[in-house]
Protein backbone atom coordinates (compact mmCIF):
# COMPACT_ATOMS: atom_id res chain seq x y z
CA UNK A 1 0.00 0.00 0.00
CA UNK A 2 1.34 3.42 -0.92
CA UNK A 3 0.35 6.73 0.65
CA UNK A 4 1.45 9.67 -1.48
CA UNK A 5 1.94 12.86 0.51
CA UNK A 6 2.88 15.93 -1.46
CA UNK A 7 2.50 16.26 -5.20
CA UNK A 8 1.35 19.61 -6.61
CA UNK A 9 -1.81 19.89 -4.50
CA UNK A 10 -3.29 17.69 -1.81
CA UNK A 11 -7.06 17.55 -2.25
CA UNK A 12 -8.94 16.20 0.73
CA UNK A 13 -12.51 17.03 -0.18
CA UNK A 14 -13.09 19.59 2.53
CA UNK A 15 -9.48 20.78 2.54
CA UNK A 16 -7.03 21.61 -0.25
CA UNK A 17 -3.39 22.22 0.67
CA UNK A 18 -0.75 23.75 -1.63
CA UNK A 19 2.56 22.13 -2.43
CA UNK A 20 5.33 22.80 0.08
CA UNK A 21 8.22 23.78 -2.16
CA UNK A 22 9.93 26.63 -3.87
CA UNK A 23 10.01 26.62 -7.65
CA UNK A 24 13.69 25.85 -8.15
CA UNK A 25 13.73 22.85 -5.80
CA UNK A 26 10.35 21.08 -5.44
CA UNK A 27 9.89 18.53 -2.69
CA UNK A 28 8.06 15.24 -3.10
CA UNK A 29 7.61 12.29 -0.77
CA UNK A 30 5.65 9.07 -0.60
CA UNK A 31 5.63 6.00 1.63
CA UNK A 32 4.91 2.31 1.16
CA UNK A 33 3.79 -0.24 3.73
CA UNK A 34 6.52 -2.83 4.32
CA UNK A 35 4.07 -5.66 5.10
CA UNK A 36 2.86 -5.57 1.48
CA UNK A 37 6.13 -6.96 0.07
CA UNK A 38 6.26 -8.64 -3.33
CA UNK A 39 8.39 -11.73 -2.68
CA UNK A 40 10.35 -13.25 0.18
CA UNK A 41 12.54 -16.21 1.09
CA UNK A 42 13.82 -17.31 4.47
CA UNK A 43 10.86 -16.81 6.79
CA UNK A 44 9.99 -13.13 6.45
CA UNK A 45 6.34 -12.45 7.24
CA UNK A 46 3.75 -9.74 7.57
CA UNK A 47 2.77 -9.33 11.22
CA UNK A 48 0.58 -7.21 13.48
CA UNK A 49 1.60 -8.69 16.84
CA UNK A 50 3.31 -5.62 18.25
CA UNK A 51 0.97 -2.63 18.24
CA UNK A 52 0.95 0.20 17.19
CA UNK A 53 2.27 0.55 13.68
CA UNK A 54 1.32 2.59 10.63
CA UNK A 55 -0.84 0.82 8.08
CA UNK A 56 -2.04 -2.75 8.64
CA UNK A 57 1.10 -4.16 10.22
CA UNK A 58 4.82 -4.46 9.57
CA UNK A 59 7.40 -6.78 8.08
CA UNK A 60 9.05 -9.19 10.51
CA UNK A 61 12.29 -10.31 8.91
CA UNK A 62 13.56 -13.85 9.22
CA UNK A 63 17.00 -15.21 10.06
CA UNK A 64 20.35 -14.91 8.33
CA UNK A 65 19.94 -14.97 4.56
CA UNK A 66 16.25 -14.04 4.65
CA UNK A 67 15.47 -11.83 1.65
CA UNK A 68 12.45 -9.64 1.00
CA UNK A 69 11.62 -7.63 -2.12
CA UNK A 70 9.30 -4.72 -2.87
CA UNK A 71 8.82 -4.17 -6.61
CA UNK A 72 6.42 -1.21 -6.60
CA UNK A 73 8.44 1.60 -5.05
CA UNK A 74 7.15 4.27 -7.42
CA UNK A 75 8.50 7.77 -8.02
CA UNK A 76 7.33 10.40 -10.54
CA UNK A 77 10.68 10.99 -12.23
CA UNK A 78 14.22 9.67 -12.29
CA UNK A 79 16.61 11.22 -9.80
CA UNK A 80 18.23 11.10 -6.39
CA UNK A 81 16.02 10.15 -3.46
CA UNK A 82 16.37 9.36 0.20
CA UNK A 83 15.14 5.89 1.08
CA UNK A 84 13.82 6.02 4.66
CA UNK A 85 13.29 2.64 6.33
CA UNK A 86 11.36 2.87 9.59
CA UNK A 87 12.49 -0.11 11.67
CA UNK A 88 12.23 -1.66 15.13
CA UNK A 89 15.07 -3.45 16.91
CA UNK A 90 14.31 -4.54 20.47
CA UNK A 91 17.58 -6.40 20.91
CA UNK A 92 20.94 -5.28 22.26
CA UNK A 93 22.81 -5.71 19.00
CA UNK A 94 22.68 -4.64 15.38
CA UNK A 95 20.50 -6.50 12.87
CA UNK A 96 22.32 -5.65 9.62
CA UNK A 97 20.92 -6.15 6.13
CA UNK A 98 22.28 -5.73 2.63
CA UNK A 99 20.30 -3.25 0.54
CA UNK A 100 19.89 -3.58 -3.22
CA UNK A 101 17.98 -1.16 -5.44
CA UNK A 102 17.00 -2.31 -8.93
CA UNK A 103 19.41 -5.22 -8.54
CA UNK A 104 22.42 -3.07 -7.60
CA UNK A 105 24.06 -3.43 -4.17
CA UNK A 106 23.95 -0.10 -2.32
CA UNK A 107 25.28 -0.77 1.20
CA UNK A 108 24.95 -2.83 4.36
CA UNK A 109 22.56 -1.06 6.75
CA UNK A 110 23.37 -1.78 10.43
CA UNK A 111 19.82 -1.32 11.83
CA UNK A 112 21.18 -0.55 15.28
CA UNK A 113 19.36 -0.97 18.58
CA UNK A 114 16.98 1.75 19.67
CA UNK A 115 18.09 4.27 22.27
CA UNK A 116 17.09 3.29 25.79
CA UNK A 117 14.62 5.47 27.63
CA UNK A 118 16.08 7.30 30.60
CA UNK A 119 12.99 7.76 32.76
CA UNK A 120 10.42 5.66 34.61
CA UNK A 121 7.76 4.41 32.16
CA UNK A 122 4.13 5.43 32.34
CA UNK A 123 1.80 3.03 34.19
CA UNK A 124 1.38 -0.11 32.17
CA UNK A 125 -2.07 -1.24 31.09
CA UNK A 126 -3.33 -4.81 30.90
CA UNK A 127 -1.39 -7.06 28.51
CA UNK A 128 1.22 -4.35 27.99
CA UNK A 129 4.69 -5.75 28.58
CA UNK A 130 8.21 -4.34 28.28
CA UNK A 131 8.73 -6.52 25.21
CA UNK A 132 5.76 -4.99 23.40
CA UNK A 133 7.02 -1.52 24.36
CA UNK A 134 10.34 -2.16 22.67
CA UNK A 135 9.11 -3.81 19.48
CA UNK A 136 6.55 -1.03 19.00
CA UNK A 137 9.27 1.64 18.93
CA UNK A 138 10.83 2.67 15.66
CA UNK A 139 13.80 4.56 14.26
CA UNK A 140 14.64 5.74 10.74
CA UNK A 141 17.52 4.35 8.71
CA UNK A 142 18.24 6.58 5.70
CA UNK A 143 20.09 5.82 2.48
CA UNK A 144 20.68 8.01 -0.59
CA UNK A 145 19.73 6.17 -3.80
CA UNK A 146 19.13 6.85 -7.50
CA UNK A 147 15.70 5.73 -8.73
CA UNK A 148 14.10 5.35 -12.13
CA UNK A 149 10.85 7.03 -13.09
CA UNK A 150 7.97 4.66 -12.32
CA UNK A 151 8.42 1.37 -10.47
CA UNK A 152 11.64 0.44 -8.66
CA UNK A 153 12.68 -2.71 -6.80
CA UNK A 154 14.07 -2.58 -3.27
CA UNK A 155 15.56 -5.69 -1.68
CA UNK A 156 16.80 -6.41 1.86
CA UNK A 157 18.80 -9.48 2.93
CA UNK A 158 19.58 -10.21 6.59
CA UNK A 159 23.33 -10.75 7.00
CA UNK A 160 23.55 -11.52 10.72
CA UNK A 161 22.88 -14.83 12.43
CA UNK A 162 20.45 -12.82 14.59
CA UNK A 163 18.32 -12.07 11.53
CA UNK A 164 16.82 -8.76 10.47
CA UNK A 165 14.67 -6.07 12.11
CA UNK A 166 10.97 -5.28 11.83
CA UNK A 167 10.18 -2.74 9.09
CA UNK A 168 7.04 -0.61 9.42
CA UNK A 169 7.26 1.26 6.13
CA UNK A 170 9.58 2.57 3.45
CA UNK A 171 9.44 6.26 2.58
CA UNK A 172 10.98 7.89 -0.48
CA UNK A 173 11.76 11.61 -0.56
CA UNK A 174 13.48 13.86 -3.06
CA UNK A 175 17.02 14.58 -1.94
CA UNK A 176 20.14 16.54 -2.73
CA UNK A 177 22.90 14.15 -3.85
CA UNK A 178 25.74 16.38 -2.65
CA UNK A 179 26.24 19.77 -0.99
CA UNK A 180 25.49 22.65 -3.40
CA UNK A 181 28.60 24.56 -4.49
CA UNK A 182 30.51 26.51 -3.45
CA UNK A 183 31.38 24.17 -0.59
CA UNK A 184 32.99 25.38 2.64
CA UNK A 185 34.39 22.61 4.86
CA UNK A 186 34.53 23.50 8.54
CA UNK A 187 37.84 21.62 8.79
CA UNK A 188 39.35 24.13 6.36
CA UNK A 189 38.61 26.83 8.93
CA UNK A 190 40.29 24.98 11.78
CA UNK A 191 37.51 22.72 13.06
CA UNK A 192 38.64 19.35 14.42
CA UNK A 193 36.18 16.47 14.68
CA UNK A 194 37.94 14.71 17.54
CA UNK A 195 35.17 14.92 20.15
CA UNK A 196 37.12 17.23 22.45
CA UNK A 197 38.31 20.39 20.64
CA UNK A 198 36.03 23.42 21.06
CA UNK A 199 35.20 24.42 17.48
CA UNK A 200 32.85 27.34 18.21
CA UNK A 201 34.98 29.98 16.50
CA UNK A 202 36.01 27.79 13.57
CA UNK A 203 32.39 26.87 12.75
CA UNK A 204 31.30 30.51 12.97
CA UNK A 205 34.11 31.48 10.61
CA UNK A 206 33.12 28.78 8.11
CA UNK A 207 29.49 29.94 8.08
CA UNK A 208 30.56 33.57 7.68
CA UNK A 209 32.75 32.59 4.72
CA UNK A 210 29.98 30.71 2.90
CA UNK A 211 28.45 32.72 0.02
CA UNK A 212 24.75 32.73 -0.81
CA UNK A 213 23.65 29.40 -2.27
CA UNK A 214 26.66 27.51 -0.93
CA UNK A 215 27.14 24.80 1.67
CA UNK A 216 28.88 24.49 5.01
CA UNK A 217 30.00 20.86 5.35
CA UNK A 218 30.75 18.80 8.44
CA UNK A 219 32.67 15.71 7.36
CA UNK A 220 32.77 12.56 9.48
CA UNK A 221 33.74 13.30 13.09
CA UNK A 222 32.43 14.70 16.37
CA UNK A 223 32.55 18.50 16.42
CA UNK A 224 32.26 20.02 19.88
CA UNK A 225 30.92 23.56 19.85
CA UNK A 226 28.93 26.25 21.57
CA UNK A 227 25.90 27.77 19.86
CA UNK A 228 25.85 27.85 16.06
CA UNK A 229 24.20 30.91 14.47
CA UNK A 230 22.57 29.94 11.18
CA UNK A 231 22.52 31.97 7.98
CA UNK A 232 20.07 32.52 5.09
CA UNK A 233 20.57 30.94 1.65
CA UNK A 234 22.96 28.29 2.96
CA UNK A 235 22.90 24.49 3.20
CA UNK A 236 24.25 23.12 6.48
CA UNK A 237 25.43 19.66 5.44
CA UNK A 238 25.96 17.33 8.40
CA UNK A 239 27.44 14.24 6.77
CA UNK A 240 26.57 10.70 7.74
CA UNK A 241 28.71 9.82 10.79
CA UNK A 242 29.21 13.52 11.55
CA UNK A 243 27.98 14.86 14.90
CA UNK A 244 27.62 18.50 15.94
CA UNK A 245 27.75 18.18 19.73
CA UNK A 246 27.32 20.87 22.36
CA UNK A 247 30.13 21.58 24.79
CA UNK A 248 29.25 21.17 28.45
CA UNK A 249 29.97 24.85 29.18
CA UNK A 250 26.46 26.34 29.34
CA UNK A 251 27.90 29.86 29.03
CA UNK A 252 28.70 29.03 25.40
CA UNK A 253 25.04 28.36 24.63
CA UNK A 254 23.80 31.73 23.42
CA UNK A 255 20.70 33.74 24.21
CA UNK A 256 18.83 34.80 21.07
CA UNK A 257 16.26 37.57 21.74
CA UNK A 258 14.58 36.90 18.37
CA UNK A 259 13.82 33.37 19.55
CA UNK A 260 12.11 34.32 22.80
CA UNK A 261 8.37 34.44 23.39
CA UNK A 262 5.86 34.68 26.23
CA UNK A 263 8.05 36.82 28.45
CA UNK A 264 11.34 35.19 27.43
CA UNK A 265 10.06 31.71 28.22
CA UNK A 266 12.82 30.24 26.12
CA UNK A 267 15.81 32.19 24.88
CA UNK A 268 18.72 29.76 24.50
CA UNK A 269 19.32 27.64 21.42
CA UNK A 270 22.11 25.34 20.30
CA UNK A 271 21.46 26.07 16.61
CA UNK A 272 19.40 29.16 15.78
CA UNK A 273 18.82 31.64 12.99
CA UNK A 274 16.66 34.72 12.53
CA UNK A 275 15.48 35.67 9.03
CA UNK A 276 17.17 32.65 7.49
CA UNK A 277 15.18 32.30 4.27
CA UNK A 278 16.13 29.34 2.05
CA UNK A 279 18.07 27.55 4.80
CA UNK A 280 18.54 23.79 4.42
CA UNK A 281 19.87 21.41 7.08
CA UNK A 282 20.51 17.88 5.80
CA UNK A 283 23.18 15.27 5.17
CA UNK A 284 22.36 12.24 7.35
CA UNK A 285 24.28 13.24 10.49
CA UNK A 286 23.43 14.15 14.08
CA UNK A 287 22.90 17.35 16.07
CA UNK A 288 23.46 16.52 19.74
CA UNK A 289 22.79 18.92 22.63
CA UNK A 290 24.69 16.47 24.83
CA UNK A 291 22.25 16.36 27.77
CA UNK A 292 22.62 13.04 29.56
CA UNK A 293 20.23 13.46 32.49
CA UNK A 294 16.95 15.12 33.29
CA UNK A 295 17.31 18.66 34.63
CA UNK A 296 15.09 19.22 37.69
CA UNK A 297 12.93 22.26 38.37
CA UNK A 298 11.88 25.15 36.16
CA UNK A 299 15.00 26.45 34.51
CA UNK A 300 13.57 27.87 31.29
CA UNK A 301 16.09 30.66 30.84
CA UNK A 302 19.07 28.32 31.01
CA UNK A 303 17.69 25.26 29.22
CA UNK A 304 18.33 25.52 25.48
CA UNK A 305 16.47 24.09 22.51
CA UNK A 306 18.43 21.94 20.09
CA UNK A 307 17.31 23.72 16.91
CA UNK A 308 15.13 26.69 16.06
CA UNK A 309 14.66 29.68 13.80
CA UNK A 310 12.30 32.64 13.48
CA UNK A 311 10.86 35.00 10.85
CA UNK A 312 11.89 32.87 7.89
CA UNK A 313 10.59 31.33 4.67
CA UNK A 314 11.49 28.20 2.73
CA UNK A 315 13.36 26.32 5.44
CA UNK A 316 14.02 22.62 5.07
CA UNK A 317 15.33 20.12 7.66
CA UNK A 318 15.73 16.58 6.37
CA UNK A 319 17.65 13.40 7.15
CA UNK A 320 19.25 14.41 10.43
CA UNK A 321 18.97 13.19 14.02
CA UNK A 322 18.24 15.65 16.83
CA UNK A 323 19.13 14.11 20.17
CA UNK A 324 19.69 14.72 23.89
CA UNK A 325 17.83 18.01 24.30
CA UNK A 326 17.46 20.08 27.47
CA UNK A 327 14.14 21.75 26.72
CA UNK A 328 11.78 22.02 23.76
CA UNK A 329 13.88 20.23 21.18
CA UNK A 330 12.88 21.68 17.81
CA UNK A 331 11.20 25.11 17.60
CA UNK A 332 10.39 26.66 14.19
CA UNK A 333 8.81 30.08 14.84
CA UNK A 334 6.88 32.64 12.80
CA UNK A 335 7.91 31.01 9.53
CA UNK A 336 6.21 29.94 6.30
CA UNK A 337 6.88 27.10 3.86
CA UNK A 338 8.73 24.71 6.16
CA UNK A 339 9.61 21.10 5.29
CA UNK A 340 10.70 18.62 7.97
CA UNK A 341 11.28 15.10 6.66
CA UNK A 342 13.02 11.91 7.67
CA UNK A 343 14.26 13.05 11.08
CA UNK A 344 14.80 11.08 14.27
CA UNK A 345 14.26 13.11 17.44
CA UNK A 346 15.24 11.83 20.88
CA UNK A 347 14.77 14.43 23.61
CA UNK A 348 15.77 13.92 27.22
CA UNK A 349 13.67 16.82 28.51
CA UNK A 350 10.40 18.45 27.44
CA UNK A 351 8.70 18.67 24.02
CA UNK A 352 9.68 17.16 20.69
CA UNK A 353 8.62 19.37 17.75
CA UNK A 354 6.95 22.69 18.62
CA UNK A 355 5.96 24.76 15.57
CA UNK A 356 4.98 28.27 16.72
CA UNK A 357 2.93 30.58 14.49
CA UNK A 358 3.89 28.82 11.26
CA UNK A 359 2.00 28.54 7.96
CA UNK A 360 2.47 25.87 5.30
CA UNK A 361 4.55 23.42 7.31
CA UNK A 362 4.90 19.71 6.59
CA UNK A 363 6.34 17.11 8.97
CA UNK A 364 6.70 13.72 7.34
CA UNK A 365 8.36 10.31 7.74
CA UNK A 366 9.74 11.10 11.18
CA UNK A 367 10.16 9.60 14.65
CA UNK A 368 9.86 11.35 18.03
CA UNK A 369 10.70 10.30 21.58
CA UNK A 370 10.35 13.08 24.13
CA UNK A 371 10.19 13.84 27.82
CA UNK A 372 7.01 15.92 27.42
CA UNK A 373 4.55 16.55 24.56
CA UNK A 374 5.80 14.91 21.38
CA UNK A 375 4.08 17.20 18.84
CA UNK A 376 2.88 20.54 20.19
CA UNK A 377 1.92 23.31 17.74
CA UNK A 378 1.47 26.64 19.54
CA UNK A 379 0.60 30.26 18.85
CA UNK A 380 1.69 33.38 20.73
CA UNK A 381 0.78 35.87 17.98
CA UNK A 382 -2.96 36.66 17.52
CA UNK A 383 -2.27 37.76 13.93
CA UNK A 384 -0.48 34.56 12.92
CA UNK A 385 -1.48 31.19 14.37
CA UNK A 386 -1.02 27.79 12.73
CA UNK A 387 -2.37 27.24 9.21
CA UNK A 388 -1.92 24.40 6.72
CA UNK A 389 0.03 22.05 8.97
CA UNK A 390 0.51 18.61 7.42
CA UNK A 391 1.81 15.74 9.56
CA UNK A 392 2.09 12.30 7.96
CA UNK A 393 3.87 9.04 8.70
CA UNK A 394 4.90 10.03 12.21
CA UNK A 395 5.85 7.55 14.93
CA UNK A 396 5.80 8.68 18.56
CA UNK A 397 7.78 6.19 20.62
CA UNK A 398 7.31 7.67 24.03
CA UNK A 399 6.27 10.84 25.78
CA UNK A 400 5.78 11.66 29.41
CA UNK A 401 2.71 13.71 28.51
CA UNK A 402 0.70 14.28 25.31
CA UNK A 403 1.29 12.42 22.08
CA UNK A 404 -0.21 15.16 19.93
CA UNK A 405 -1.18 18.38 21.74
CA UNK A 406 -2.79 20.84 19.39
CA UNK A 407 -3.08 24.30 20.90
CA UNK A 408 -1.42 24.41 24.32
CA UNK A 409 -0.97 28.13 23.69
CA UNK A 410 -3.56 29.53 21.30
CA UNK A 411 -3.33 33.29 20.84
CA UNK A 412 -3.77 32.90 17.07
CA UNK A 413 -6.11 30.62 15.12
CA UNK A 414 -5.42 26.97 14.23
CA UNK A 415 -6.87 26.17 10.81
CA UNK A 416 -6.88 23.94 7.72
CA UNK A 417 -4.58 21.13 8.81
CA UNK A 418 -4.29 17.37 8.48
CA UNK A 419 -2.61 14.85 10.78
CA UNK A 420 -2.58 11.40 9.23
CA UNK A 421 -0.86 8.04 9.67
CA UNK A 422 0.46 8.45 13.21
CA UNK A 423 1.40 5.65 15.62
CA UNK A 424 1.99 6.49 19.27
CA UNK A 425 2.90 4.28 22.18
CA UNK A 426 3.32 4.88 25.91
CA UNK A 427 1.80 8.37 26.25
CA UNK A 428 -0.44 10.32 28.64
CA UNK A 429 -3.21 11.85 26.50
CA UNK A 430 -3.09 10.57 22.95
CA UNK A 431 -4.82 13.50 21.27
CA UNK A 432 -5.30 16.78 23.16
CA UNK A 433 -7.07 19.52 21.21
CA UNK A 434 -7.57 22.95 22.79
CA UNK A 435 -9.11 26.30 21.86
CA UNK A 436 -7.91 28.71 24.52
CA UNK A 437 -7.58 32.52 24.67
CA UNK A 438 -10.59 33.10 22.42
CA UNK A 439 -8.93 31.65 19.32
CA UNK A 440 -10.54 29.58 16.57
CA UNK A 441 -9.67 25.94 15.92
CA UNK A 442 -11.36 24.98 12.66
CA UNK A 443 -11.04 22.57 9.74
CA UNK A 444 -8.71 20.05 11.37
CA UNK A 445 -8.55 16.42 10.25
CA UNK A 446 -7.02 13.52 12.20
CA UNK A 447 -6.99 10.28 10.22
CA UNK A 448 -5.52 6.79 10.62
CA UNK A 449 -4.13 7.17 14.13
CA UNK A 450 -3.11 4.24 16.33
CA UNK A 451 -2.41 4.45 20.08
CA UNK A 452 -1.27 1.93 22.68
CA UNK A 453 -0.95 2.43 26.43
CA UNK A 454 -2.48 5.89 26.83
CA UNK A 455 -4.03 7.42 29.93
CA UNK A 456 -6.87 8.86 27.85
CA UNK A 457 -7.32 8.76 24.06
CA UNK A 458 -9.05 12.15 23.63
CA UNK A 459 -9.11 15.38 25.60
CA UNK A 460 -10.87 18.10 23.60
CA UNK A 461 -11.85 21.39 25.23
CA UNK A 462 -12.86 24.91 24.25
CA UNK A 463 -12.41 27.85 26.62
CA UNK A 464 -14.52 31.02 26.76
CA UNK A 465 -14.06 33.80 24.17
CA UNK A 466 -14.80 37.49 23.82
CA UNK A 467 -18.13 36.57 22.21
CA UNK A 468 -20.30 33.47 22.04
CA UNK A 469 -20.46 34.11 18.27
CA UNK A 470 -16.73 33.43 17.93
CA UNK A 471 -16.36 30.18 15.95
CA UNK A 472 -14.18 28.74 18.70
CA UNK A 473 -13.76 25.06 17.87
CA UNK A 474 -15.63 23.50 14.98
CA UNK A 475 -15.31 21.18 12.00
CA UNK A 476 -13.05 18.62 13.64
CA UNK A 477 -12.81 15.27 11.84
CA UNK A 478 -11.45 12.26 13.76
CA UNK A 479 -11.46 9.10 11.67
CA UNK A 480 -9.96 5.62 11.57
CA UNK A 481 -8.57 5.57 15.11
CA UNK A 482 -7.55 2.36 16.85
CA UNK A 483 -6.74 2.60 20.55
CA UNK A 484 -5.66 -0.22 22.86
CA UNK A 485 -4.87 -0.39 26.56
CA UNK A 486 -6.17 2.78 28.20
CA UNK A 487 -4.68 2.92 31.70
CA UNK A 488 -6.49 5.97 33.15
CA UNK A 489 -10.01 5.75 34.61
CA UNK A 490 -11.13 9.29 33.77
CA UNK A 491 -12.48 8.57 30.27
CA UNK A 492 -12.34 10.96 27.31
CA UNK A 493 -14.08 14.30 26.92
CA UNK A 494 -15.37 16.67 24.24
CA UNK A 495 -16.33 19.95 25.91
CA UNK A 496 -17.24 23.55 25.39
CA UNK A 497 -17.41 25.92 28.37
CA UNK A 498 -19.99 27.82 30.36
CA UNK A 499 -18.75 30.91 32.16
CA UNK A 500 -20.65 33.77 33.81
CA UNK A 501 -23.91 32.45 32.42
CA UNK A 502 -22.71 32.32 28.80
CA UNK A 503 -22.16 29.07 26.89
CA UNK A 504 -19.27 28.72 24.43
CA UNK A 505 -20.06 25.51 22.54
CA UNK A 506 -17.92 23.20 20.49
CA UNK A 507 -19.48 22.48 17.08
CA UNK A 508 -19.40 19.95 14.26
CA UNK A 509 -17.32 17.17 15.76
CA UNK A 510 -17.20 14.00 13.66
CA UNK A 511 -15.85 10.66 14.91
CA UNK A 512 -15.82 7.94 12.25
CA UNK A 513 -14.48 4.39 12.58
CA UNK A 514 -13.03 4.91 16.05
CA UNK A 515 -12.29 1.83 18.16
CA UNK A 516 -11.09 1.83 21.79
CA UNK A 517 -10.29 -1.49 23.50
CA UNK A 518 -10.38 -1.14 26.44
CA UNK A 519 -11.22 1.98 28.37
CA UNK A 520 -10.24 1.38 31.98
CA UNK A 521 -13.17 0.84 34.31
CA UNK A 522 -13.46 -0.32 37.90
CA UNK A 523 -15.42 2.59 39.41
CA UNK A 524 -18.17 1.38 41.76
CA UNK A 525 -20.06 4.69 41.81
CA UNK A 526 -20.77 7.34 39.19
CA UNK A 527 -18.90 10.63 39.76
CA UNK A 528 -20.91 13.83 39.83
CA UNK A 529 -20.91 16.38 37.03
CA UNK A 530 -17.40 17.83 36.78
CA UNK A 531 -16.72 21.51 37.19
CA UNK A 532 -16.75 23.79 34.19
CA UNK A 533 -13.38 24.45 32.65
CA UNK A 534 -11.88 27.13 34.94
CA UNK A 535 -9.66 28.82 32.36
CA UNK A 536 -6.38 27.53 33.73
CA UNK A 537 -3.82 25.58 31.74
CA UNK A 538 -5.79 22.66 30.27
CA UNK A 539 -5.09 19.23 31.70
CA UNK A 540 -7.30 16.21 32.28
CA UNK A 541 -6.50 16.51 36.00
CA UNK A 542 -8.68 19.66 36.11
CA UNK A 543 -11.82 17.51 35.95
CA UNK A 544 -11.00 14.23 37.66
CA UNK A 545 -12.97 11.17 36.57
CA UNK A 546 -15.81 11.91 34.17
CA UNK A 547 -19.33 10.46 34.65
CA UNK A 548 -18.77 8.34 31.51
CA UNK A 549 -16.15 5.63 31.17
CA UNK A 550 -15.96 6.38 27.44
CA UNK A 551 -17.00 9.86 26.28
CA UNK A 552 -18.29 12.81 28.31
CA UNK A 553 -19.72 15.41 25.90
CA UNK A 554 -20.81 18.83 27.17
CA UNK A 555 -21.79 22.18 25.62
CA UNK A 556 -21.66 20.85 22.08
CA UNK A 557 -23.62 21.18 18.84
CA UNK A 558 -23.76 18.58 16.09
CA UNK A 559 -21.62 15.71 17.35
CA UNK A 560 -21.67 12.67 15.06
CA UNK A 561 -20.44 9.17 16.00
CA UNK A 562 -20.30 6.81 12.98
CA UNK A 563 -19.06 3.31 13.70
CA UNK A 564 -17.58 4.29 17.05
CA UNK A 565 -16.98 1.18 19.15
CA UNK A 566 -15.54 0.80 22.63
CA UNK A 567 -15.31 -1.57 25.55
CA UNK A 568 -14.42 -1.26 29.23
CA UNK A 569 -12.50 -3.50 31.62
CA UNK A 570 -13.09 -4.19 34.41
CA UNK A 571 -16.82 -3.50 34.71
CA UNK A 572 -17.75 0.06 35.61
CA UNK A 573 -20.78 1.79 37.17
CA UNK A 574 -20.76 4.56 34.56
CA UNK A 575 -22.36 4.66 31.12
CA UNK A 576 -20.22 4.63 28.00
CA UNK A 577 -21.43 8.01 26.69
CA UNK A 578 -22.89 10.87 28.75
CA UNK A 579 -24.34 14.00 27.14
CA UNK A 580 -24.86 17.32 28.90
CA UNK A 581 -26.17 20.37 27.04
CA UNK A 582 -25.67 18.77 23.64
CA UNK A 583 -27.72 19.93 20.66
CA UNK A 584 -27.92 17.18 18.00
CA UNK A 585 -26.00 14.02 18.77
CA UNK A 586 -26.10 11.32 16.08
CA UNK A 587 -24.80 7.82 16.68
CA UNK A 588 -24.67 5.17 13.95
CA UNK A 589 -23.25 1.80 14.93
Amino acid sequence: MRREIIVSVIVLGWLSLPVFCWASDPFWTDYFEAETFSTQTGGNKASSEYFPYIGNGYLEMGGQGATVTWDSITVPKAGTYTLILKYANNTEHELPCDLKVNGVFIKNIPFGEFKKNWHVPRPEATEYTPETVGWAKYWNARVMVDLNAGNNTVELTATSEKGGPHIDNIAVSTAIREPPAPVIHVKDHGAVGDGSTDNTEAIANAIAACPSGGSVVFDEGIYMTGSVTLKADVTLWVSENAVIRAVKDNDKIQTYPEGSFQGEYITRYFLFGNEVDNLTITGGGTIDLNTTERIPGRANTRRPAILGWANSKNVRVTNVDLIQGDFWAFVPQKSDHVIIDGINLFNINKDGITPIDCHDISITNSVISSGDDAMCPKSYDPSKGIDKLVVKNLTINYTKWKGFKYGGSTKGDFTNSIIEDVAMVHTHSGLALYAMSGCNVTNIKFNRIKMNNVQTPFFIVRDAAASTDTPGMRDIHISNFEVRNVYGQEGSSIQGTERDGEVYPIRNIYLTNVSVKDFKGGLKTVPGTPQEFPGRYPETTVFGNFPAWGYFIRHAENVVFHHVTHSVAPADARQDVVLEDVVSFEEVK
